[in-house]
């Protein structure tokens, strides 16, 4: 260890330059991970605040939400006390004027389900054409008390309350009933049991009888990763996150096995003089570990910075038990690059080496 961090001073450019490469490496993997999480968070806040174990969709539909299309009086098919049924409809929020325009996804459920989201100011929806607006949309100058048309219809309805910030599918979300969203789709029945719907979210519920016509019951987890684009996104900025393990791996690696080349005089005289492959092996892992540690630590403090700075519009999401993770996985490629020059460090013949 003391060898290892005594050349490491003696040699500051050459190693500051591979902690740097380090450093760097780190950063696109934290940076990565936030946009991911980000991403993830956006794609799926919704419909982790319902904290709901299940869902049923039409069998047809794919497992998606959009998809499918039941009926109120499908309820009757299933058990369970907290069965919710759930409409959503993605358009365009718009002042009557269309001042302001905003993309938003419309859910509906009944007014006292547990998918209600819980209001922050204003009140619960008591009465037709009225909708709940996410913190989100408040923020871009919507107001309780102020008319406005959702997609291409020209009916308005009246926000009456608004819930913390919540995103489905990236967009901003507002809550209403089913009879008012059947209305805005302009829906031929908006009252009654055969009201069309796209599915019902569950804590805990069954299929009452093995009959149970076109429904199919799916889990929360299965739901979302069926979201459109929800699984792609993830898959495709994970590999890369990976890849840069790899690329970790690789640049440790071939530095240190070019260092053994070139200092192998060196480790000659240190192995005549009595000093073990393991003694030396170990100053290639500290000096290892030390630059792995130096490009992690300031790659975290330079992601949590540029957190700051962030439009509020980026979806970044900082989780740090998934850092600690990855820095552990940093840290350990490290160590398997450096131990790929154990057989070289461990084949020097001193008297070769001095020649």
């Amino acid at each position: 260890m003391y060898l290892g961090l005594k050349e490491m001073r003696h040699e500051k450019l050459r190693y500051t330059l591979l902690s740097g490469v380090l450093l760097l490496i780190a950063l696109v993997v934290f940076m990565l991970a936030g946009l991911a999480n980000g991403l993830s968070n956006g794609n799926r806040q919704a419909v982790d605040t319902w904290q709901a174990q299940t869902v049923y969709l039409n069998k047809n539909a794919n497992q998606t939400l959009s998809a499918s299309q039941l009926k109120l009086a499908d309820k009757s098919k299933l058990t369970g006390n907290q069965v919710a049924p759930l409409a959503t409809l993605a358009g365009t929020l718009r002042t009557t004027s269309n001042s302001k325009k905003t993309t938003t996804n419309a859910l509906a459920t009944s007014r006292n389900s547990f998918l209600m989201p819980k209001i922050v100011s204003g009140h619960a929806i008591n009465g037709k054409n009225q909708i709940l607006i996410s913190a989100g949309l408040k923020a871009k100058g919507y107001k309780i008390g102020q008319k406005v048309r959702l997609g291409t219809t020209t009916k308005t309805v009246k926000i009456v309350g608004t819930y913390a910030t919540n995103t489905y599918m990236i967009s901003p979300t507002v809550y209403t009933d089913i009879a008012t969203l059947n209305r805005l789709k302009g829906a031929p029945i908006t009252s009654g049991k055969q009201q069309t719907i796209n599915g019902f979210v569950t804590k805990k519920s069954q299929f009452k009888t093995s009959h149970h016509g076109d429904l199919e019951k799916i889990s929360i987890n299965t739901f979302i990763n069926k979201l459109p684009g929800y699984s792609a996104e993830q898959l495709t900025l994970n590999t890369m996150i990976y890849f840069l393990f790899v690329i970790a791996l690789a640049i440790i690696g071939i530095f240190m096995f070019v260092l053994t080349l070139q200092k192998q005089p060196l480790f000659g005289v240190l192995k005549v003089q009595g000093i073990g492959t393991k003694h030396i092996l170990a100053a290639l892992l500290t000096q290892s570990v030390a630059m792995a540690l130096i490009g992690i630590v300031l790659g975290l403090g330079i992601t949590v910075g540029l957190a700051q700075l962030m439009p509020a519009g980026m979806p970044f999401v900082i989780n740090w038990s998934q850092y600690g993770l990855y820095s552990l996985a940093l840290l350990i490629a490290a160590v398997l690059g450096a131990l790929l020059s154990w057989r070289t460090v461990a084949n020097i013949d001193p008297a070769v080496a001095i020649g």
